[in-house]
């Protein structure tokens, strides 16, 4: 490309065309290609790179390890797909940060499209098995493994006051209800 006569990224001064803001090829993998090889792809992926998943955490430190595990079932290009990584969510009951390590492990059909035949046990992943995301794939899975409603365990310390089963005997701490119509019932009486 030439800007101001300046040729910086090509040895010559013609001009070509790109899709602008296209993954990288490396990042993109050829399902089709690695299946018939029972290839295995093991990557790391900072949590700080996933922006959907970024406004559920506390905090985005941390890293996604990642493994895909291609095979050929009956033609069709799939992969397990194992991740696990370290979240730091906020209590829903103290709104304190807590740690939950999370891990998932799916069966994926890599296809051209939803209707195409898929063999058993496996999530459909319809678009061209030529250009798969990864990235996306992990952040999807993420999204879809943590908790609904993150809070403490029972033997973690939340500093929510919220009674649990443990404290059902016991005598209530709750200060004196105030119950300033109380004395309306005598007077309708008579």
């Amino acid at each position: 490309m030439v800007c101001a006569g300046i040729v910086f990224d090509t040895p010559h001064a013609a001009h070509y065309d790109t899709a602008p803001m296209s993954k990288a090829p490396d990042q993109l993998l050829d399902a089709l290609r690695l299946a018939p090889e029972s290839a295995v792809v093991e990557r790391s992926y900072p949590l700080a790179g996933f922006v959907r998943l970024a406004e559920l955490l506390a905090t985005t430190e941390g890293v996604a390890r990642v493994r895909l595990a291609f095979a050929d079932v009956g033609g069709v290009p799939t992969g397990v797909l194992e991740l696990r990584a370290e979240a730091v969510l906020n209590c829903q009951r103290c709104l304190g940060q807590l740690r939950r390590t999370v891990e998932s492990t799916s069966r994926l059909a890599f296809v051209p499209s939803e209707d195409a035949p898929v063999p058993a046990d496996h999530e459909a992943i319809a678009g061209d098995p030529e250009r798969v995301d990864l990235a996306m794939l992990v952040e999807d899975e993420l999204l879809l493994s943590l908790p609904l409603v993150p809070a403490h365990r029972a033997d973690e310390d939340c500093r929510a006051a919220i009674p649990d089963a443990a404290d059902e005997g016991k005598e209530a701490r709750l200060p004196e209800k105030r119950r300033p119509f109380a004395g309306l019932k005598d007077l309708l009486k008579h």
